[in-house]
């Protein structure tokens, strides 16, 4: 990437005067999240129904992390992660950051040309991917040979023939955006069930509930979140395909380019502005992508220090 696209870049990424170093989010990775949460609420439930607290997921993140150190995977390699079904798909995207790696996602299927660029070394579903009780077979203790910072990549995102490259700062300050947004309790209970092949599961499902200290469960949850038309009665509404922003204020809006989350209903996720003029979107902020990984395409939508979407609108 040329070093004037480098910098529109980060001018995009910066709001007001505040740039994304200045904005601290009290990781330094997404891993250390789920370890942060467990130091005082290791026995809180994160998946309810299941039974599963949080130190049941650190130690089942630490036995997949040893079965794909079995299974040849290094450090600082993409994975491909094919939807897989709920909660290994949560377990094995984890185990991937904590083993010192990033994930590949996408919605629709990749073309292998494509995938030849980003060169990933394992393609993991739900054939392959080993099941809780093969997991119990492997230490619970996990020593990795490398740590990624807020800046390393965490995710290629797979969008029209282009691979949207997204760091750890991004999932973080996005979930950060979503969680001050939504304002939730500590002790919370939410139920989300979306599959694992977008950011937005990502954000809402994946690192939200770790971020703001609840618990998934689909058994008389407080709070329902949905794709549009998954529930009858949700709480909030997720769009991943909109033609304009909805001013009802249940309505999540994704734009994978800005992490996830974009705004609900009309009103910017923080660390985020929005301006929007005929059929396109400009966007400001701490949620904006690294860039496209085909860096020619990054000079056509970062411009006067924004990221300017067109295909989301009318």
């Amino acid at each position: 990437m040329s070093e004037l696209v480098s910098d529109r870049i980060y001018n995009a990424q910066c709001l007001g005067n505040i740039e994304p170093v200045e904005y601290i989010v009290p990781y330094p990775n997404i891993f250390s999240l789920l370890e942060g949460e467990n130091i005082k609420f290791g026995n809180n439930y994160l998946f309810l129904d299941q039974k599963i607290t949080n130190n049941d997921f650190l130690t089942l993140i630490n036995q997949a992390s040893n079965w794909l150190r079995e299974n040849k995977l290094g450090i600082k390699s993409r994975v491909v992660i094919e939807n897989i079904d709920f909660p290994i798909a949560e377990i094995i995207i984890f185990a991937v950051w904590a083993s010192g790696n990033s994930v590949i996602l996408s919605q629709e299927p990749i073309k292998k040309k494509d995938l030849a660029k980003v060169d990933p070394v394992m393609l993991l579903n739900n054939t392959n991917c080993p099941s809780l009780e093969i997991l119990k077979n492997y230490p619970s203790d996990f020593i990795p040979l490398f740590r990624p910072s807020l800046h390393h990549e965490a995710l290629l995102f797979y969008k029209k023939k282009k691979f949207i490259q997204l760091s750890h700062y991004n999932l973080l300050v996005n979930t950060n955006g979503a969680c001050k947004h939504l304002d939730l309790r500590r002790g919370t209970t939410i139920n989300i069930n979306l599959p694992s092949t977008s950011t937005a599961w990502i954000v809402l499902q994946l690192l939200l509930p770790l971020y703001a200290g609840i618990a998934i469960s689909n058994k008389n949850p407080d709070i329902t979140i949905g794709l549009d038309g998954q529930y009858d009665n949700a709480d909030y509404i997720i769009k991943m395909n909109w033609n304009k922003i909805s001013k009802e204020q249940n309505v999540i809006h994704i734009i994978e380019e800005n992490t996830g989350v974009v705004c609900i209903g009309d009103i910017p996720i923080h660390m985020t502005s929005i301006e929007i003029s005929d059929n396109q979107i400009s966007i400001k902020g701490h949620s904006i992508m690294m860039g496209y990984t085909d860096k020619r395409s990054n000079s056509k939508i970062f411009n006067n220090n924004s990221m300017i979407i067109k295909n989301n609108l009318e």
